[in-house]
């Protein structure tokens, strides 16, 4: 009874949204990796799945405030994991990411986004002023995952890392001039950090988004096949296990950072349209949470997690259409992935224990300093 209660208190029209979001990843991963039958890929997705909705039940009857007390334990216990990975990770294309704990590949680099935006949430209603001392703390909180995962190496999910990180100061009220100096700045940086900190195929990785045929047998290679994959779907798409250039192998990493895809070969404009108007859609919702919810922190935490999604959503999309580096950003909720699965599942999971809490009307509000 307890079990029906709770599902009673979610958000049914974000869960609809999620769940139909899911069945496009689903139906996607079955047909990228078909070989006569649906493969062992499919089934382990198809559990990661039953696993998010399991997780976001279970944290949707906890307290928000609870894991905001546990957030610098949650994040200690993520560095070690990252650490973990530096010197007993698994290898695969040359970036260690990943570490083998019984039979399970976890990346720890996809959870650490889920801690940096639960502690941001805990740490940055405290700071009054940029002489705060906790402002020195908040770096620190960033720079160290940040250096761990670039020695990956892992340039894309190091650059997910900040971008929450900027929503959330400005949910904050930090005034706009400081992000506009710090952008200034950055684009005074780019000849120092193109010439000294970007690997020779991070640097290709970005001309090939202009001229992708000079790096065919290269960087240019993935983002062409993508590009005719999409292309060729038209209007209707060529059904499922149909699509050419997923079924022939042309197209690379087509189960994980390149579903979106598979999807257009296969779905679509008509398809892909209403994969983004099903995000466009989540993406709203979650704005309204941020409408909602009274506290600080609240506030901060729905900022944080509304804008990975939106972040990751549009650089995958983006860099399969052939518009942005390829950089290993996952579609959210869509490509394989169990990591990157069980990490949103305990954004949602969270995001649905303090929706559930402004649903009832009757809730007497109790104010903790620390958290406001």
């Amino acid at each position: 009874m307890r079990f029906l209660e709770e599902l009673k208190g979610l958000d049914w029209f974000l869960v609809l949204i999620l769940i139909l979001i899911q069945v496009f990843g689903l139906i996607a991963v079955y047909s990228a990796t078909y070989v006569g039958h649906p493969s062992t890929f499919f089934y382990k997705h198809l559990t990661f799945v039953i696993l998010f909705w399991i997780v976001v039940v279970l944290l949707a009857s906890e307290k928000f405030e609870n894991f905001l007390d546990l957030s610098f334990y949650v994040y200690l216990a993520n560095v070690l994991l990252l650490l973990l990975v530096l010197l007993y990770g698994v290898e695969v294309n040359g970036a260690r990411r990943w570490i083998r704990i019984g039979f399970l590949n976890l990346q720890p680099s996809e959870f650490m986004k889920f801690s940096l935006i639960l502690i941001s949430a805990y740490l940055l209603p405290m700071i009054k002023g940029l002489k705060d001392k906790r402002v020195i703390l908040l770096v620190l909180i960033y720079a160290i995952p940040a250096m761990i995962t670039l020695k990956q190496p892992d340039l894309g999910t190091t650059g997910a890392y900040f971008v929450p990180l900027v929503f959330m100061l400005l949910a904050r009220g930090v005034p706009l001039r400081y992000f506009v100096l710090a952008g200034i700045s950055f684009i005074a940086l780019i000849p120092l950090f193109w010439n000294y900190f970007l690997k020779p195929y991070q640097k290709q990785r970005i001309l090939a988004v202009i001229d992708p045929y000079s790096y065919y047998y290269e960087s240019g290679y993935q983002l062409i096949q993508s590009k005719i994959s999409i292309g060729s779907g038209m209007l209707f798409g060529k059904g499922i296990l149909e699509g050419t250039q997923t079924h022939l192998l042309f197209l690379p990493e087509k189960h994980t950072d390149f579903i979106f895809a598979v999807i257009g070969e296969e779905f679509g404009f008509l398809g892909t349209a209403t994969l983004t108007l099903l995000f466009f859609l989540l993406l709203l919702r979650m704005l309204t949470y941020y409408m909602k919810f009274h506290r600080i922190s609240e506030e901060i935490y729905a900022v944080g997690v509304f804008s990975l999604i939106l972040f990751q959503f549009g650089v995958n999309t983006l860099m399969t259409m052939g518009y942005f580096p390829v950089v290993g950003i996952p579609l959210p909720f869509v490509s394989m992935g169990g990591s990157a699965m069980l990490s949103y599942a305990l954004m949602i999971g969270l995001l649905q224990s303090i929706y559930k809490k402004y649903k009832n009307p009757y809730l007497k509000m109790d104010k903790e300093p620390i958290y406001e």
